[in-house]
């Protein structure tokens, strides 16, 4: 029984160092792309209203979160039948951190200290560049790419939020925009490189 146990022990080890060193092919380019499109349309819609108020953002975000999170969860199980929960808890474990740090951070901010809410931009796109740096493992490893883009963005959102004649809405919209599509291509060229190695 104890050999028994052992054995079953060393499967559910070895099980998570292949899930912790497997590329999780769960992220959909497209959906990740239309979220870089929104985030440039909210921003373009807020400089139609004059609107610069950050509360859209963080509805986007949720919004951006629960379609990225859907199409992840369908197609992990779909790529990776026998790793899909294992790599979706992996993923989101490493990720959550940077995450969770952002949403307090916001909700703090907005609440207690709402004449610093323009610092919010930059430090979002930091923490993302974090989480994307969390998550290399599990990602192309071009991926790199995107996380040192949304860490000189958030260097770049902090330095220019003392101006006032640069909305909060571009803070947001260009950096976020961008990002988002960057990660996208990144995706995308990633997807055509499996294909490539299946036909071979």
């Amino acid at each position: 029984m104890r050999d028994l146990d052992s054995a079953l022990d060393d499967i559910i080890r070895l099980r998570g160092q292949l899930a912790a060193s497997s590329r999780f092919r769960g992220l959909a380019p497209h959906v990740v792309a239309a979220t870089g499109l929104m985030a440039f349309a909210l921003a373009v819609w807020q400089t139609s209203l004059g609107d610069d108020r950050l509360v859209a953002w963080i509805l986007l975000a949720g919004l951006c979160v629960c379609m990225i999170g859907t199409e992840a969860i369908l197609r992990a199980r779909k790529l990776h039948p026998a790793m899909a929960e294992r790599l979706l808890t992996l993923t989101l474990q490493r990720f959550l951190p940077a995450a969770a740090a952002g949403a307090i951070a916001g909700i703090v901010v907005l609440l207690r200290m709402p004449d610093h809410a323009r610092l919010l931009p930059g430090l979002w796109q930091l923490l993302i560049g974090v989480g994307i740096f969390a998550v290399l493992g599990n990602l192309p490893c071009r991926m790199v790419w995107a996380a040192l883009f949304y860490f000189a963005a958030g260097a770049t959102s902090l330095m220019l939020s003392p101006d006032p004649e640069i909305a909060s809405r571009w803070l947001m919209g260009v950096p976020f925009g961008a990002g988002q599509l960057l990660v996208a291509g990144i995706l995308h060229l990633a997807s055509k490189e499996d294909d490539l190695d299946q036909e071979r």
